[in-house]
């Protein structure tokens, strides 16, 4: 026929184009896959940690009570948003987890009555006595997985494992101050406990002072820089400490203490944030919970609770969509509730050397401008190039 051929020809480039994109659709989807595949295997090495009590120190010395900086926790978002749902994660709602959860920890490590002052930390703080970092792997009304990291100033590394618990019925509502997920915060702060009781008094002290060394460096390397060693695997060591009564290093803790009148008023939020989120949060994973129930197996759910109507009867169908409606509810509410914290963040008035600082921005923001702003006064003050 006429035209034939070059109507073959565009089938054939369109069928190769075809072909192409399907090929690309398939090796995206087998990467998505791959990676979904990868975290569900770590979360399933992760052992639940059962029923736990916190242990309760006895009669801890000061010089035993480090003092406890919690980062806000890596909420664990992965970057390819596809995979989202796939792995039960809504991105507000994580985001907020991730500045709930280390107040809820800061909770349980001051009652177990064990260490200094406990902050609850917007970024990273390296001069920290000791620093808690972690990261959400997993998180829903069935269960939680928190990778946490813990080092010293030293660069020792106290904790570096993934923590699990499981909840059930049983854990909901719960009562007010604390967790369907308790067990693990415990967990996590009896190993911490147990870490520190095998360290002697000379190497508390060294943690200390490696802190109060590594923040001076901080504010000027020049000065400062020559009093620490650091071997190529980040572990710090003091080669001499300053003289009593250094005026240089009375100037150090007064910035230092500044710095931390600026945790200490922003953390107040953090826990306006947790008092204000824990109901709605709470009823989300319980919903959650039940949802999970209803699936994996209705009729042993519908057989304890004596729930009449049969696997798809009406009766079962409309208990099922009840249940998932309420999770759409309460999903709605957190994910609004979590967007205007992560987005509304309250400005912050701080004072230094005779001036007022306004803050804006988010917290991590406002934390790292405040440290830049007092790194600037301390080298007016003295005269030293800042440091980095």
């Amino acid at each position: 026929f006429p035209g034939q051929g070059m109507y073959n020809g565009i089938t054939v480039s369109q069928r190769r184009w075809r072909n192409a994109a399907l090929a690309l659709l398939c090796c995206f989807g087998a990467a998505v896959s791959q990676l979904v595949n990868a975290q569900q295997a770590e979360l399933a090495a992760a052992v639940p940690v059962g029923s736990v009590n916190l242990v309760v120190a006895q009669s801890s010395s000061e010089q035993e009570r480090l003092d406890v900086g919690l980062v806000i926790f890596n909420p664990g978002i992965p970057l390819d948003a596809s995979t989202h749902s796939m792995l039960g994660i809504f991105p507000e709602i994580r985001k907020a987890e991730a500045q709930f959860m280390p107040v809820l920890l800061r909770q349980v490590l001051v009652t177990s009555d064990a260490w200094g002052v406990v902050r609850v930390l917007p970024d990273h703080q390296a001069s920290s006595e000791l620093l808690v970092t972690g990261k959400i792997l997993q998180s829903n009304g069935t269960r939680l997985v928190i990778l946490f990291t813990v080092r010293d100033a030293t660069g020792r590394v106290w904790v570096d494992k993934a923590y699990a618990d499981i909840a059930t019925e049983r854990d909901y509502p719960g009562v007010e101050g604390s967790d369907p997920f308790i067990d693990l915060y415990h967990q996590f702060a009896n190993d911490l406990l147990a870490f520190r009781q095998r360290l002697d008094q000379s190497q508390l002290r060294s943690i200390r002072q490696v802190a109060q060394m590594r923040y001076a460096a901080s504010l000027s390397e020049e000065a400062f820089g020559s009093y620490l060693a650091e071997d190529a695997q980040g572990n710090y060591t003091v080669l001499r400490l300053p003289a009593d009564g250094d005026p240089m290093m009375a100037r150090v803790e007064r910035i230092r203490n500044q710095e931390h009148l600026f945790v200490d008023t922003v953390d107040e939020q953090y826990v306006n944030l947790y008092e204000e989120m824990a109901p709605t949060y709470n009823l989300w994973r319980q919903y959650s919970l039940e949802q999970a129930m209803y699936l994996e197996d209705f009729e042993v759910r519908a057989q304890n609770r004596d729930r009449i109507g049969q696997r798809g009867s009406f009766t079962a169908m409309e208990q099922t969509y009840n249940t998932y409606k309420q999770i759409k509810i309460q999903e709605q509410d957190l994910d609004d509730m979590a967007l205007g914290f992560n987005t509304e963040v309250a400005p912050t008035a701080m004072e230094a050397s005779g001036k007022v600082f306004r803050l804006t921005g988010t917290l991590d923001t406002q934390y790292n401008e405040w440290r830049s702003i007092l790194r600037e006064i301390f080298a007016i003050e003295t005269g030293l190039p800042p440091g980095a």
